[in-house]
């Protein structure tokens, strides 16, 4: 069965009018007995309440909220002001920003939670994801971390779930035949995130390509506003979605969730205990090449690690907990050497819980990569006096998830002329030693 996600990127803060695509939207939603999750810009709901849109609001408290971010595309943008290099200063202002976005959410719609965070985009940044885990909020939605089937993922500590099918378009002119063809395809999937941007069946552009195309075009308050659609194609758009939802509602194949279900549902995975029973499993899984373990355990690269140093330490268990990657790329040994069981013990000083791991490891006189390390201590754990590390990829694998291994930020989308992506696409790659996969979903090879 494929669960059925409905996600509104609810975004545009310039116009008033725009306003009503949300208003018609969340009320047909509520005829069909759907809760959606309306993902809101921060500056949004400020300006819903200034505009005396109590109608939207009221619409709105009947579905389950997001953040959509502070403030959208409005400059710098999240990957513009995170791509530095100290992560602890980006993450200071990320947190900063949308802490203030948030409250706007709360104090305007009356919500004490949001589900999701969706940055909008391509705005994936790395210090968001650490950032909104950080600040309590499960599920980072309109991701690049995720499965081609939508298994979802962990990565940066955060679920993730994938924008599957994009529909304001399509209704324009889908017909039933053309809709059931697509649900046909969505049903091969685990989770299907399907989202709309409410702003567009009422304008002809996006707000923001007229208003925050590289650079803020304009003051601030002094927008430009896209021309209306002909009132037929927003007819046409919200039939042809009633008919989605009920053609979804009808069909055996599918479960129609939120967000905040699936939130609950990864709570009651419980809790991840590694023991040195496990050991000998994570080793044999590790022989097939460095990747995340899905069954028995949901184990990430970093939860192996930082179980093999407590272990190693002479603690019963490891409680797996946050996990961090890297902030530049790992060291890789050019050849072998060999290393005593003391040698690698007295390593594991060096990997700190609540802290990116370290990029390489001194054990002796000699560094070797994290990797290196790990294998080394699986063996060390398994009665080896001494272990051989050879030179190997200190990083696993990304086809699983192709967007994150081939990302590159630069003159893409919104981002303004001078966005370098210095460090942004590389360090999300970085960060794959968090990646792992609940073990209630389908298997994920390598």
């Amino acid at each position: 069965m494929t669960d059925i996600i409905f996600s509104f990127d609810t975004e545009d803060f310039t116009s008033s009018r725009a306003a009503d695509g949300i208003l018609y939207e969340a009320n047909l939603f509520r005829e069909e007995g759907v809760t959606g999750c309306f993902c809101v810009v921060g500056l949004l709901a400020k300006h819903l309440k200034e505009w005396g849109r109590t109608d939207v609001i009221e619409a709105l408290s009947h579905h389950e909220i997001g953040t959509h971010t502070y403030g959208h595309t409005l400059h710098p943008m999240i990957n513009e002001y995170t791509d530095i290099e100290d992560f602890e200063e980006a993450q200071k202002e990320l947190i900063r920003q949308e802490t203030l976005g948030i409250e706007y959410i709360k104090n305007t719609l009356g919500v004490d939670k949001v589900w999701a965070a969706c940055p909008p985009g391509n705005q994936k940044s790395y210090v968001a994801m650490y950032g909104y885990h950080k600040m309590g909020i499960p599920i980072y939605a309109d991701t690049f971390c995720d499965t081609e089937k939508g298994t979802g993922a962990y990565y940066c500590n955060i679920f993730h779930a994938y924008y599957a099918f994009g529909i304001e378009w399509f209704l324009r002119d889908a017909t039933e035949e053309q809709i059931k063809e697509k649900l046909n395809e969505l049903a091969q999937r685990e989770r299907a995130v399907i989202y709309t941007h409410p702003n567009m069946i009422i304008k002809e552009d996006f707000w923001d390509a007229v208003n925050y195309h590289k650079e803020n075009l304009v003051p601030f308050g002094q927008w430009i506003e896209p021309k209306d659609l002909p009132q037929e194609i927003t007819d046409t758009v919200l039939k042809n979605m009633r008919l989605l939802i009920r053609l979804i509602k009808n069909d055996p194949r599918f479960r129609i969730i939120t967000y905040s279900q699936l939130a609950n549902e990864l709570k009651n995975d419980g809790e991840r205990i590694v023991t040195k029973e496990q050991v000998k499993e994570i080793y044999t899984h590790l022989q097939k090449g460095l990747f995340p373990m899905q069954k028995p355990y949901s184990l990430s690269l970093a939860d192996m690690t930082l179980a093999c140093r407590d272990l190693l330490q002479g603690k019963k268990e490891h409680l797996c907990g946050d996990v961090y990657g890297f902030l530049s790329k790992p060291y890789e040994i050019t050849e072998e050497f060999t290393l005593s069981k003391d040698d690698i013990i007295s390593a594991c000083d060096q990997i700190k819980d609540g802290e990116f791991l370290p990029e390489k490891i001194k054990v002796g006189n000699e560094y070797i990569g994290p990797a290196d390390w790990l294998y080394g201590a699986l063996e060390v754990l398994l009665g080896a006096k001494s272990v051989t590390v050879k030179p190997k990829p200190q990083l696993p694998s990304l086809d699983c998830m192709p967007e994150v291994r081939d990302s590159a930020f630069k003159g893409t989308w919104q981002h303004s002329d001078s966005f370098e992506d210095k460090y942004l696409s590389n360090r999300l790659r970085y960060q794959s030693w968090t990646m792992r996969f609940r073990t209630t979903s389908p298997t994920v090879n390598p």
